[in-house]
């Protein structure tokens, strides 16, 4: 328990400390591949049917989140290295929603990271999941780096680590370096 609770925090410092940008988020409209297949534009994550995008306002996922799951188990406010924000993890059980809350401008979702196998994204894949399941679902079109596998769609990225053929990271992240 100890030792997820610690990743679980090393991932969403890691999240909010990459997120280094000028621009405001975009959305973008998911489609899906024939076959029922989700595509690659399908970066979203959908806990009890809550679906929540890159880039989308947040507070109609968090009423929704709070309806559907209850108050988060805790918060944790930062300062947006981004631009002048500030972010907020939203931490559930199994997932945290990073929002971030600029100065100026509207309020967006910028990170989305699953904790364990309690949650999956489109395609069934969950953290766990092999790599070959990943690929079938997701397609090849994808950057990889030491293990790490960046799908990209419009302003979204899905990253994903492999370590000894599972999935051991399934996050969405803002693209700062295409805003």
């Amino acid at each position: 328990m100890k030792k997820t609770i610690a990743f679980f925090i090393a991932a969403l410092l890691a999240l909010a400390l990459s997120a280094c940008g000028d621009n405001k988020p975009t959305t973008t409209s998911p489609t899906t591949q024939s076959g029922g297949k989700p595509a690659q534009s399908e970066l979203y994550f959908a806990p009890k049917g809550v679906r929540m995008e890159i880039g989308a306002p947040p507070a109609p996922a968090l009423e929704a989140l709070e309806a559907a799951l209850g108050a988060p188990l805790d918060e944790l406010e930062c300062k947006s290295c981004a631009q002048k924000a500030k972010d907020i993890n939203y931490n559930y059980d199994g997932f945290a929603l990073t929002v971030t809350y600029p100065e100026q401008g509207e309020d967006y979702i910028s990170g989305i990271d699953l904790s364990n196998d309690k949650y999956s994204i489109p395609g069934g894949i969950t953290i766990g999941s092999t790599a070959e399941a990943l690929f079938a679902a997701y397609g090849t079109d994808y950057e990889e780096e030491n293990g790490h596998y960046y799908f990209k769609k419009g302003m979204s990225i899905l990253h994903v680590a492999v370590a000894n053929g599972k999935l051991s990271l399934i996050a969405f992240e803002y693209d700062w370096d295409n805003a």
